[in-house]
Parts: structure tokens; C-alpha cells; sequence
């Protein structure tokens, strides 16, 4: 009995101690926490802690079991105890399950948050996108995994480091640290494509960083956000698209170069067929090559007529680099038969011609010009520096319509001689006589000085062809042709009106004078000796008609006049000078 009376005593006391400490200890915690209570658990966390406390000194009594007083107390405290217990538990029966439900929703609203960070990481770690959350020391807090898997580093291997550690170049990192700063300093985002070198790459990266700051509130410490995009293959497109921009401007110039060649070409190739003798073919080419070689100077040099040397006859730019007369052996362009170029850019420079001034600077370029199928001179191009592949292109190009336009003019002359020129005695026609008498009484009428014109036709000459031939007479009217351009002045013109009549035009001569050297003329036409092989012909004679020029007289009448002293002359005789009297003065 005494064993189980202990017993009971010992079991009690723990018991109540128990009951006492509990509420003790969540009081202290709730202290310790600062935590506090929803107004409407208050009662049921009151009364919870009543029942509590009840059954503590329930069992505190129970250990001074065995005296009456304290027994009936005893019996008191359990009768409360009871109704306590019983309105406890009344209570609890409608609030426990709004505590369940609370309990239920708190434990949702944790899974939903851990979820919401989850997919958050998710989303930060799986993006194409570099993410990170720096300190105010520019120490590293948090990177996703794109950083991970680009610098190649373990979970927490840039964990709490600065950028200068962990960075190849450490100028790299120090610029990220200023920006860092910056951020911090001013409070604002930042937004800036960064160059970042990749461990293990040479090649490096371009990157679209924007850098905001926020504050972490559980600290109150300020941070810095970052997200990092990589737009390397953007960058290198826009310099691609760049690069392409650069060429095609440079094609744009060189298409605007070539355009300008062409129109320049043209302009000289229109030019060409309008001149009318060589100089004027050579002055139009020096025009053109001051306009297709700019920066750069040449001249024309031909050969003489002599075929011994070459001199020089046109030039453009402001230096002359060549001398102005040189022999053929002196060009190797002339010796090989094909363009020459000294150049810098050249191995061994070139073979440098002897016609080129000492000291040979720069680049010089000779072209043969072929003209009337054989080598007439060279076109000589001198730089400073280089004549590209292109100028020697045009250059040739040059040469080439040159030799065209020398082709040309001499076709053109001939074609022209031949239309002005009489076949068989090679003086001018009747109609190029009627067009220059045009011009010359025009200049008389401005000058006031006389024109002469002379009229003279063979005596005879019908008979003379029946009795020698159509051959023989031929050599006459040939022979009297040299006879009259051997005896006029350099600017008279003679002409052969047509069958054995010409016509001489002499401006500025006195009548007196005129009378003198017609009458010489016609001596000399009758002791002219003439003779068809070894066969001596006989002699020939001619009748002259000359008139002289009045104000207001026009080519028709000039003619008739001096035709009407000529047919007076024939009429009076032959063999005579008849001069125009005018009956109407």
C-alpha cells in the first residue's frame, strides 16, 4: 500500500508539473517570437489554457490525497475541471473545423508560393538569358544557370566574388564593377551592350545588359538585378550589314567612276568625228585624259615624218615627267609593241624607259597608238603613287579610239579631197569654187580691196582631142593644171570649171598687176612644152577673160563677166587677154 500510495504521489507530481510547463513554455515562445494570437482564437486559446491549468492543479491536489480538506477541494477543482472540460470542448466543436480550414489554407498558400518560386527559378535558370543579384560590394548573390554553363562554373563557384576574380580580363571586370556603381550611386536602371571574353574563346561575345537596383526588405540593403542577353549574332550581322553597306558604296563609286569614264569617252568619241585635222584629234584626247586621270599628268608624244624620233604634242596635269624629243629605242612600249608599267608596286619596278626624267618617281604607264595601221606615237600617264588596274584599262581603251579617230580623219579627208578636187588635174571643183567665191567677195565687200577672177578656156581643144586622142589631151589638161598652180600665189585658188575651161580667183591685186601676170600666163602657156612619152605634142594655146570685183556684185554675175571677156577674147582672135568693161558705166 505504501508503494502504490508513492507511486500515485510521484505520478501526480509529474503530471501536474507537466500541465504547468506546457502553457509555460508556449508563453515563453510566443514571448520570445513576438507572435500574436487572431482576436477570434482568443477564446478558445483562453479557455484552452484553463483547462490546462485545471488539470495541473487537479493533479497537484491528488499528490495531498489523504487529507479531507484537501479532498474536498480536491472534489471542487474536478467539479470544475468538468465544466471547463465540457465548455472546452462545447466550444471547440464549431471552431475546430474554421482552425482545420485556417490550417489547410495557410499549408495551400505555402505550397502555391514554393510553387510560384519554383517556376520563378525555373524561369530565371532555363532562359536564354544571363540572370544575376549582386550585393553593394559587387559580390555575387545568386546567377542562373545560363552564366553557369557560359563561364563553365560549379553551383557556387562565383558564390559571394566580385567580377575582377572570376573575369579573364581584369580591366573586363573592373568596367562591370564602375557600372555596378553606377547603378547604385544614381538609383536607376542602366542599359549598355557589353564585350565579354569567354574562358576557352578568343572570339568575344556581345551582350544587351540591363542593370536595375532594388531593396531587399528584409535587410533594407540595396541590390542589383541584372539580365544579360547575348546578341553576338545580331552584332555580327549588323557588321556583316555593315561591311555590305561599305562595299556597295564602294561598288556605287566605282559604277559612278565608270559612268563618268563612259560619258567622258563619249563626249571625247562625239568630239572625234567633228575634228579636221590631227592637232585638233590630239587636243581633244589631252582634254579627255585630263578629266579620265585625275591627280595624274601624261602627254601625247608622235612620231615625226622622218620616222626617227618622238616629240611631244600635247600635254596635261602639271608635271612633265618625259622628255619633249626622244628616239623610237627609247620606249619599251614602242620596242615590245604593247603598253609598259613602271610601278613601285612592281617586283623590280618595271623596265624603266630612257625617255623619262631622272629621278624616276611614281608610276608611269606608256601606251602605243596605232594609227593608219602602224605605230604612230605613245600615251604616256604619270602618278604619284599607283595607276590601277582599271586606269590601264582606260587607257588602252584611249589609245585604241585615238587609233580609230586617225583612221577616221584620214578617211574623212579623202573622202573630203576627193569631193573638192578634180580626178584628173587635182584642182578644186566648180562647186567648191562657187562656195569659196561666196566667202571671198564677202571679205572684199568688209576690206575694200578688189577680187580678180580669171577666165580661160584651150583654144582648139576639140580638134586637139580628134587628132591625138582622148589619152593625149588628158596630159594636157594635166600638164596646164601644174602650169597654173605653179604660177599662182599660196591663197589664190584655181579651179577646172569643166571640160578645158578653168578658172583662177586671185584676191588683193590691182587691176595692173593682174593685167601683167594674166599676159605672163598666157605666154607661158604657149611656149609650154608637151609630149606623151617620146612623142612631142604640139603646142597649145588659151583664151582669158578677167573682171574684177564690184560692191553688191554676187558670184553669178562675177563669172558671167569674166566668161564674157573670155568668149570677147576668143571671138577678137584667141590666144588673148580680154579684161570685162562694164557698158552700163
Amino acid at each position: 500500500m505504501e508503494f502504490i500510495y508513492w507511486n500515485c504521489i510521484i505520478a501526480h507530481g509529474i503530471t501536474a508539473f507537466s500541465y504547468f510547463g506546457i502553457p509555460t513554455v508556449i508563453g515563453f515562445f510566443f514571448a520570445k517570437i513576438k507572435a500574436t494570437i487572431p482576436s477570434k482564437f482568443w477564446p478558445v486559446f483562453l479557455l484552452s489554457g484553463g483547462f490546462v491549468l485545471f488539470c495541473g492543479f487537479h493533479h497537484l491536489l491528488a499528490v495531498f490525497e489523504p487529507h479531507q480538506v484537501v479532498s474536498l477541494l480536491h472534489l471542487g477543482i474536478l467539479d470544475l475541471t468538468a465544466f471547463i472540460s465540457l465548455s472546452a470542448l462545447l466550444y471547440l466543436i464549431p471552431t475546430a473545423y474554421k482552425i482545420v480550414e485556417a490550417i489547410a489554407r495557410y499549408q495551400e498558400d505555402i505550397r502555391s508560393l514554393q510553387r510560384s518560386q519554383q517556376i520563378q527559378r525555373l524561369f530565371l535558370d532555363q532562359g536564354p538569358f544571363g540572370a544575376y543579384i549582386k550585393d553593394e560590394q559587387s559580390r555575387v548573390l545568386y546567377y542562373n544557370q545560363e552564366l553557369q554553363s557560359r563561364f563553365s562554373l560549379d553551383p557556387q563557384e562565383w558564390m559571394g566574388k566580385r567580377n575582377s576574380e572570376f573575369f579573364p580580363d581584369p580591366e573586363e571586370g573592373r568596367q562591370i564593377m564602375e557600372n555596378d556603381q553606377i547603378v547604385l550611386k544614381t538609383l536607376r536602371p542602366l542599359k549598355l551592350i557589353e564585350e565579354v571574353k569567354m574562358p576557352g574563346n578568343d572570339q568575344p561575345c556581345y551582350w544587351l545588359s540591363f542593370r536595375f537596383p532594388f531593396n531587399d526588405y528584409a535587410t533594407g540593403a540595396w541590390r542589383i538585378g541584372g539580365i544579360s542577353i547575348d546578341i553576338t549574332e545580331s552584332i555580327e550581322t549588323q557588321r556583316l550589314l555593315t561591311d555590305l553597306n561599305q562595299l556597295l558604296e564602294k561598288k556605287t563609286l566605282k559604277l559612278e567612276a565608270k559612268k563618268c569614264e563612259l560619258i567622258y569617252l563619249s563626249e571625247m568619241t562625239d568630239m572625234l568625228y567633228s575634228c579636221e585635222s590631227e592637232d585638233e584629234v590630239y587636243q581633244v584626247v589631252a582634254l579627255t585624259c585630263d578629266k579620265l586621270f585625275p591627280n595624274m599628268s601624261g602627254c601625247i608624244n608622235i612620231i615625226a615624218n622622218s620616222k626617227n624620233y618622238l616629240q611631244m604634242n600635247r600635254t596635261w596635269g602639271h608635271k612633265i615627267s618625259s622628255k619633249e624629243v626622244f628616239s623610237l629605242s627609247d620606249c619599251w612600249a614602242l620596242r615590245r609593241g604593247k603598253l609598259n608599267l613602271v610601278s613601285p608596286s612592281l617586283g623590280n619596278g618595271g623596265l624603266i624607259c630612257n625617255h623619262l626624267i631622272p629621278p624616276v618617281s611614281g608610276a608611269h604607264l606608256c601606251v602605243p597608238l596605232y594609227g593608219q595601221n602602224e605605230v604612230i606615237g605613245i600615251l604616256h600617264v604619270h602618278a604619284l603613287e599607283e595607276i590601277s588596274p582599271e586606269s590601264q584599262q582606260v587607257a588602252e581603251i584611249l589609245a585604241r579610239i585615238l587609233g580609230f579617230a586617225l583612221n577616221n580623219l584620214l578617211i574623212k579627208q579623202r573622202l573630203t579631197y576627193d569631193n573638192l578636187r578634180d580626178g584628173m588635174t587635182q584642182l578644186f571643183k566648180q562647186s567648191y569654187m562657187q562656195t569659196i567665191m561666196e566667202q571671198r567677195l564677202a571679205e572684199a565687200n568688209r576690206s575694200g580691196q578688189p577680187l580678180s577672177v580669171i577666165f580661160l578656156d584651150i583654144d582648139n581643144f576639140k580638134s586637139y582631142n580628134s587628132r591625138y586622142g582622148h589619152v593625149t589631151a588628158n596630159i594636157v589638161l594635166q600638164e596646164l593644171a601644174k602650169l597654173l598652180l605653179k604660177s599662182i600665189r599660196s591663197f589664190d585658188i584655181a579651179c577646172r570649171w569643166g571640160g578645158e575651161e578653168f578658172v583662177i580667183v586671185m584676191p588683193n591685186m590691182t587691176l595692173e598687176t593682174l593685167r601683167m601676170r594674166v599676159e605672163q600666163l598666157r605666154v607661158d602657156v604657149e611656149q609650154m612644152q608637151l609630149k606623151d612619152g617620146d612623142q612631142i605634142l604640139k603646142s597649145i594655146t588659151a583664151s582669158f577673160g578677167i573682171a574684177v570685183s564690184e560692191p553688191g556684185i554676187t558670184v553669178k554675175d562675177f563669172l558671167n563677166r569674166a566668161n564674157q571677156a573670155m568668149l570677147e577674147a576668143k571671138r577678137t582672135g584667141k590666144n588673148r587677154v580680154m579684161e570685162y568693161v562694164n557698158t552700163c558705166n
